[in-house]
């Protein structure tokens, strides 16, 4: 028998998707890789990544390095990568200040990566949604850029490219942990769910924000669970890391603390299932 096919799935979560970072290091460790990964919005980012041949490792020392502090970060993107305000902010409108897409994923994603979907090392689905028909999007092919861009697009916050002339919005939209599109021919199937889910509310009265984020959450948490009542993963994984805001991208190493025993946890649900196998 040859070596286990393992399909993985990486959820989005904004900042929570750091966590993916040490779950692909228990594939690293193992000495494993995976057949497949498929992933929505941060895990869209991250899988890209990992796809294209980064090394868990790797990704963990660049976000300590680029995500340390607010000022490492500024000067990585306006000093290093040579980047203006006006090259990743939009003004759309008065009252609408966007982030671009592309230009965010251009500077996350380093530049010796290859360019297209299906050049990378691990085959690969990104997971989007596309707005205009209502629906589900399933990119495996082209720009990586673009898709990942798509994916990540947070209605009123991201502004994402139009795909083949529709636009397109985060993939959590549809499905947050798009585990049912690496599950085909696999013998394991791994999902990670970086949701979170709403902060205990400090006030008796939350803001309009606090209750807008918090409803998002709950309908992603609740499609993830219908998903999963049906054809549910072989290994699901829910790092601890809810205590984290999704726009906590200053807190790397925090949140790689926090998903310490959810590695263990994966690796040793992992091994189990290998060893089974083998």
């Amino acid at each position: 028998m040859g070596e286990p096919k393992i399909g993985l799935a990486l959820g989005g979560g904004g900042a929570r998707g750091l966590a993916h970072i040490p779950m692909l290091e228990v594939f690293d460790e193992l000495g494993v890789k995976p057949a497949i990964i498929a992933g929505c919005s941060m895990g869209a980012l991250i899988g890209a990544a990992y796809a294209c041949g980064m090394t868990a490792r790797d990704m963990r020392l660049q976000s300590e390095k680029i995500l340390g502090n607010r000022m490492g970060a500024a000067r990585y993107v306006f000093g290093t990568r040579g980047s203006k305000i006006g090259d990743i902010f939009s003004l759309r409108g008065l009252l609408s200040l966007h982030l671009h897409g592309e230009k965010l994923v251009d500077l996350a994603l380093p530049d010796s990566l290859v360019q297209n979907i299906e050049e990378t090392k691990i085959p690969l689905r990104i997971i989007a949604t596309d707005f205009e028909r209502m629906e589900e999007r399933v990119l495996s092919q082209g720009s990586i850029v673009k898709a990942v861009a798509a994916s990540i697009a947070i209605p009123g916050l991201i502004v994402g490219p139009r795909i083949e002339g529709h636009i397109h919005v985060d993939g959590g939209v549809t499905n947050p942990v798009p585990f049912n599109h690496v599950r085909e021919g696999m013998d394991i199937v791994v999902a990670i769910d970086v949701t979170g889910k709403p902060k205990a509310l400090a006030r008796a009265h939350p803001s309009n924000m606090e209750l807008a984020v918090g409803s998002i959450l709950i309908m992603f948490n609740q499609m993830a669970e219908l998903r999963r009542a049906v054809a549910p993963p072989d290994i699901y994984i829910r790092p601890e890391v809810d205590s984290f805001g999704s726009g906590e991208f200053f807190k790397p190493r925090e949140i790689f603390e926090a998903a310490t025993a959810s590695k263990d946890k994966l690796k040793r649900a992992l091994e189990l299932r290998l060893n089974r196998i083998a």
